[in-house]
C-alpha cells in the first residue's frame, strides 16, 4: 500500500489528529481516506464544491508523500463554496521550512493567484510556496514566481493538471515534480 492510500492520519499524533479534525471541514474528511485514483475521479464531479474539496483532499495526499507535517489549514472564503482553501505544512529536516499550499481549481493559475500567495508568506512565515492546479499555470504566473524565486528566499512550486495525470498514474512521480521545481529555483538562485 502506497504511503497515500494509508489511512489518513494514520502518521499524526493524537494531538494532531484532533487539530486536523477541527480545522477541516467535516465533508473534506472521508475523501482523505480515499485512494489518489478515486479522489481525482471526485475532481471531475459537476458540483464545483466536490471538486474543490477533492482537490485539497489531493493536495494533502501529494504532501503526504513528500513527507512534512500538517500544521493547520487558512480559513475558506463563502465565496468559492469551500472549494479554495491553503494547507500548511512544516518540515524540519535538514532545515526548517514551512510549506504553504494553494490548491486552484481553474483553468489557469494567474499571476494575481501566485502574487495572492506570496504577500501572505509574510504572515504565515512560510518559504516554500506550492500552487496545485486542475488546470495550467499561466506564463505570466510562472514570469512572476521566477523573479520572486531569483530575489528572495522562497521557493515556489507549481503543479498543473498534466502533473496531477502523472502523479496518479504513477505515484512516485510526486517526488519527480517537486524535484524538479526545486532544480528550477536553484538554478535561479545561482551565486
Amino acid at each position: 500500500m502506497a504511503r497515500s492510500d494509508l489511512p489518513f492520519g494514520s502518521e499524526f499524533s493524537p494531538a494532531q489528529t484532533l487539530q486536523f479534525e477541527r480545522q477541516t471541514l467535516a465533508d473534506l474528511r472521508p475523501l482523505l481516506h480515499k485512494p489518489i485514483d478515486e479522489i481525482r475521479r471526485e475532481m471531475r464531479s459537476e458540483d464545483r464544491h466536490v471538486r474543490g474539496l477533492a482537490l485539497e483532499a489531493l493536495a494533502c495526499k501529494l504532501m503526504r508523500l513528500v513527507d512534512p507535517t500538517y500544521v493547520g489549514t487558512r480559513l475558506r472564503s463563502g465565496a468559492t463554496g469551500g472549494a479554495e482553501a491553503s494547507l500548511i505544512f512544516e518540515s524540519a529536516r535538514s532545515a526548517y521550512s514551512r510549506w504553504q499550499v494553494r490548491c486552484k481549481n481553474a483553468s489557469q493559475v494567474s499571476l494575481d493567484d501566485v502574487a495572492k500567495e506570496v504577500g501572505l508568506t509574510d504572515v504565515l512565515h512560510s518559504n516554500v510556496v506550492v500552487m496545485v492546479s486542475t488546470g495550467t499555470i499561466g506564463g505570466e504566473a510562472r514570469r512572476y514566481a521566477d523573479k520572486i524565486m531569483a530575489k528572495s528566499n522562497l521557493c515556489v512550486i507549481m503543479i498543473d493538471r498534466d502533473d496531477l495525470d502523472r502523479i496518479e498514474a504513477r505515484h512516485a512521480s510526486v517526488v519527480d515534480v517537486f524535484n524538479r521545481e526545486s532544480r528550477h529555483a536553484m538554478d535561479l538562485k545561482k551565486l
